[in-house]
């Protein structure tokens, strides 16, 4: 299992978690839009089950779901800023297909 996070995700995930005053983040799976899924990003204070993969990159811990490591594996996450806002970038080497709004995808 291989997940790259960019410095820039990592700080704005750090500022989140202490805004937000949690724990953890939590990056989960919906089934959604035209073609399947969609990531998530939970900000959590507990870990519910032990069902769960758990790493630290530098000052976070980071909690997925065991049966989603399939849609995390080898991806890379960033930060994107324009003059308007920030978001996360998830971009999986495993993706075979895109919605063209860009909000939903398929392994």
């Amino acid at each position: 299992m291989k997940i790259n996070i960019s410095n820039k995700a990592i700080n704005f995930f750090f500022f989140l978690i202490k805004k937000k005053k949690k724990k953890f983040i939590q990056l989960d799976i919906t089934k959604t839009g035209c073609l399947g899924f969609k990531y998530n990003i939970k900000y959590i204070n507990n870990i519910i089950n032990n069902d769960n993969y758990i790493f630290k990159k530098n000052k976070i811990i980071i909690i997925i779901k065991k049966k989603n490591l399939l849609y995390y594996n080898n991806i890379k996450i960033d930060l994107i800023k324009n003059q308007f806002n920030k978001k996360f970038l998830f971009n999986n080497p495993n993706v075979k297909i895109k919605c063209k709004c860009g909000k939903s995808f398929n392994i």
